[in-house]
């Protein structure tokens, strides 16, 4: 079913020669808000619509005016327009004294434009578990801010093992007890000493090199731990969004550990969803923890990586030793540290 929301009446209105009156899609089901004072139309389309790029619409313009998408002429119900970015109509009165801009914007679903991801989610992977398995660094010992990688080292264990009984404190106590921060190779040993299957495999000298390691490890199931430096991945445009740092990082150095389990496509672009442990109990206005599900871009994540640690440590479940053997000897890489 096609729903038309027109939120006001536009005969209170002066100057209305370039108006859209009503506007429809055509052959698809889509619920359709028209703003007649802020000359705006927001369409949402059902999320089994993943593709918007040859979408007809039904209008009605005021008598006389003409509408162009830049440029084009638009015919109702004929003309062709890709939904998935944002566009403009330029609607001209008449006379040609009046010309309004009214704004496009559509999604197929109801949270990825808030979150600051874009409109159309074509694809979503994650290795979630049905138990919580996030941890805040906060309040992890006298050298929280220190110990993003005991956090993600833990939360990477409780991942793999559900029974894993340790906290990143008892990581802390393990390795560096006196502080400073950790390495790769501590995670290594740690993982190590409490059965947790890993292993390490190089990243790429390209953004989509990366991307295809990383999306491939995690489609087999897996989840990832990087060492990278925050400093490249950018700070978010808006508190209320759910994508890019939400904190403050920015020297060259900012060297961290954060652990990457899923990843979304969204118009064309890839979005890897991590446990961000650096959150120190920030919140979004539902309550819910900033580092948990967090978004960060590839070619963020790929200057981060490269310029800094470019290798992964995969983690896989509790009791799967087979793919450990096709990793990297961790004695032949280098290794880095995070805070």
């Amino acid at each position: 079913m096609i729903s038309l929301l027109v939120l006001s009446s536009i005969s209170c209105r002066k100057n209305d020669e370039a108006d859209i009156i009503y506007y429809v899609i055509i052959g698809q089901q889509a619920d359709v808000e028209l703003s007649v004072y802020e000359f705006k139309i927001n369409i949402t389309f059902p999320e089994t619509l993943t593709n918007a790029e040859d979408i007809v619409a039904g209008f009605l313009l005021s008598e006389g005016a003409v509408a162009t998408v830049n440029g084009r002429l638009q015919v109702s119900e004929k003309t062709r327009n890709n939904y998935e970015p944002p566009f403009s109509y330029l609607v001209r009165s008449e006379d040609k004294s009046n010309i309004i801009e009214w704004k496009v914007s559509a999604t197929n679903n109801l949270y990825t434009l808030s979150w600051g991801l874009g409109g159309f989610l074509k694809y979503t992977y994650a290795n979630n578990k049905d138990y919580e398995w996030y941890l805040d660094q906060k309040n992890t010992g006298v050298y929280s801010y220190n110990n993003c990688g005991p956090t993600s080292t833990t939360m990477s264990a409780k991942w793999s093992n559900p029974s894993f009984p340790k906290t990143p404190q008892d990581a802390r106590a393990a390795y560096r007890p006196a502080g400073g921060w950790w390495y790769t190779s501590d995670i290594d040993q740690y993982l190590t000493d409490n059965s947790i299957p890993h292993y390490f495999v190089n990243l790429s000298s390209t953004a989509t090199g990366s991307q295809q390691v990383i999306t491939t490890k995690l489609n087999e199931g897996n989840i990832i731990i990087l060492c990278l430096d925050m400093y490249y991945i950018r700070p978010e445009a808006s508190p209320a969004q759910r994508i890019d740092k939400f904190y403050v990082a920015n020297t060259v150095g900012w060297g961290h550990f954060i652990v990457v389990k899923g990843y979304r496509i969204v118009d064309d672009q890839v979005y890897f969803e991590v446990y961000d442990p650096y959150c120190f109990g920030k919140t979004y206005t539902d309550g819910t923890l900033k580092g948990k599900n967090r978004y960060y871009r590839i070619n963020d994540i790929f200057k981060a990586t490269s310029q800094w640690w470019n290798y992964a440590i995969v983690v896989t479940k509790a009791g799967d030793v087979k793919s450990i053997k096709t990793g990297l000897d961790p004695s032949t890489i280098p290794h880095m540290w995070g805070r």
